[in-house]
């Protein structure tokens, strides 16, 4: 077998580095032909001395990608690799010392399996406040998607019906990526935080009955810096994330309200007010239903954003949520 692996990068020189420091560590196995393709996106920092300084001693190759985004940004590393198996990581991650031997045996074991994914743990920045850090423990299940954290265990199976990777610790046979390429319109593009690049593919592929792999023999530790441990920053993220539902599942067809859907306007309002209402009181719960009108505020923007379906071609039937008003 022959292995890539991509990382796509914007501006992150200093946290490249110290990825691809990390790379250094891994053990190969005997025979294994890989290569690392570092996609510039564009980059006005430091990134190329950096990539320049890792490949005296990685199989580095480093190419440009012009049109902003992370989806047109692997897109570019999915073309350019020549592995059989792309093993894709963040530009702001730490790998184990078995990452890439443990996909590559578990990609070898498993032929009929055409998507894998591993265990995304955190990484917290020296400068993170104790109360932030104790703020995410504490709530680990409802912001982990915040941090692209994933823990299904340490084992080896086939991911459920409802499971998946996250794009910091994930692999896929080169032959299928080719065929299912990440959509545009998902993905990051420089700060703007629209996600699912890699959920429109897992979707594709399991909608053709494809089969896919948790390993939860790897695993690579996330950068959390301190801004993002904020409740601005959480925000801003499920703002985003409710953006990107409506871009995954299309526009609902229900009554309007100033052309945006009723049913959400009120959702909103009243989760903002039960989050104020338990943040003042005291509840656990508050930040549950923060973080509800944060999606729902995003929700409604898409919705604002694209009244005019004719105009907005990703559009497609409604489907989110399934226990919209219709009438």
């Amino acid at each position: 077998m022959k292995l890539t692996v991509a990382i796509c990068t914007w501006n992150r020189a200093a946290l490249l580095d110290r990825t691809l420091e990390s790379f250094h560590k891994l053990r190969i196995p005997a025979g294994l032909e890989w290569e690392i393709v570092v996609v510039d996106n564009n980059c006005s920092d430091d990134t190329a001395a950096i990539v320049a300084k890792h490949a005296v001693r990685l199989p580095i190759m480093a190419v440009r990608e012009l049109r902003q985004g992370h989806s047109h940004a692997r897109n570019r590393a999915v073309d350019t690799a020549r592995g059989d198996l792309i093993l894709w990581t963040d530009d702001d991650v730490q790998v184990s010392e078995n990452w890439v031997a443990e996909f590559v045996r578990v990609a070898d074991e498993n032929p009929e399996a055409g998507y894998f994914g591993g265990r995304v743990t955190p990484w917290y920045g020296d400068d993170v406040p104790s109360a932030n850090r104790a703020r995410i423990e504490a709530n680990a299940t409802r912001l982990a998607a915040v941090f692209s954290l994933k823990d299904y265990g340490t084992n080896v199976r086939l991911f459920a019906g409802n499971e998946g990777p996250f794009g910091a610790n994930m692999a896929y046979r080169t032959a299928l990526m080719r065929r299912f390429r990440f959509d545009p319109i998902f993905g990051r593009v420089k700060t703007e935080l629209i996600g699912a690049d890699e959920v429109s593919v897992i979707r594709a592929m399991q909608a053709e009955a494809i089969p896919g792999m948790w390993v939860g023999t790897t695993e690579v530790e996330h950068y959390i810096p301190r801004e993002r441990t904020t409740l601005h920053h959480f925000w801003a993220y499920f703002h985003a994330l409710g953006r990107t539902h409506v871009r995954l599942e299309g526009l609902p067809v229900c009554p309007t309200l100033f052309g945006r859907p009723r049913w959400t306007v009120f959702e909103y309002a009243k989760a903002r007010l039960r989050a104020w209402i338990g943040r003042m009181r005291g509840r656990p719960d508050w930040l549950d239903d923060y973080l509800m009108a944060a999606k729902y505020a995003g929700f409604l923007a898409e919705c604002a954003a694209n009244r005019e379906p004719a105009t907005a071609g990703y559009l497609v039937a409604p489907r989110w949520p399934a226990t919209a008003p219709v009438a």
